[in-house]
């Protein structure tokens, strides 16, 4: 049976900028571009880059992963097990690949992404361009994860999704540095990360809290730092 953590389906997450104003109001949000996969690519490309430069900073080889963006209609095999259909979201460390669907990326860009646990019980929304661009980054994370030995042996899914939270949200940091972020993206960052917190307290799969995913990602944006994410791992 594939592991746990390799079958691990992504909803959708956030990222937050430092100063960010709670309940501030939304800004207009542009429209989902005419295809997702050069929208993807360029946001892979600047979680690949902060990573490179991060791990070489610390003396760690270079991050290397593949990627798959299912195109709408289509279904990809993986070694997890499982397939990748236009709705997925999900790093399979067995191939070492990101897999993201493209109706996936687009309906969470758009905001019509249903099924979150977290606004289904009234907690934030989900919607816009960089709530979909942290779905690559904590997929990354994930990526980070696996070539750092974290995740062998997992059972539980909470320690590596918070994890992955922080550490996407210190690709964040470096982002809003880059002038990658505006305040808008804050908004959307904060409504995601309270739609997608799930209170499944029994299952092995439970990601956490609205709260705690929120908590999380600021943690590793007001920190930009990896080691501030350890401590993630022993929940």
């Amino acid at each position: 049976m594939p592991d746990l953590l390799s079958r691990r389906i992504v909803v959708a997450l956030c990222l937050f900028a430092v100063l960010v104003v709670v309940g501030s109001p939304p800004q207009a949000r542009a429209a989902a571009p005419p295809t997702m996969a050069p929208f993807l690519d360029d946001v892979l490309a600047s979680v690949d880059t902060y990573w490179h430069q991060t791990l070489a900073a610390a003396g760690r080889p270079a991050p290397s992963v593949r990627h798959a963006w299912v195109v709408p209609g289509g279904r990809l095999d993986t070694a997890c097990g499982v397939q990748a259909g236009d709705g997925a979201a999900f790093y399979c460390a067995a191939d070492d690949t990101i897999y993201v669907g493209q109706v996936f990326a687009r309906a969470l860009y758009e905001g019509v992404l249903g099924g979150l646990p977290g606004q289904q019980a009234g907690f934030g929304r989900a919607a816009g361009d960089f709530a979909v661009a942290y779905v690559v980054a904590h997929e990354y994370a994930h990526n980070v994860q696996q070539e750092s030995g974290i995740l062998a042996g997992r059972t539980r899914a909470l320690p590596v999704e918070l994890n992955a939270d922080c550490l996407a949200g210190t690709w964040a940091r470096w982002a809003y540095g880059q002038g990658r972020l505006d305040r808008g993206d804050v908004q959307e960052a904060l409504d995601a990360a309270l739609a997608v917190g799930d209170f499944d307290f029994l299952s092995a799969q439970h990601h956490g809290t609205p709260s705690e995913r929120r908590d999380a990602l600021l943690t590793g944006l007001r920190s930009g730092s990896p080691r501030a994410c350890n401590p993630y791992l022993s929940l």
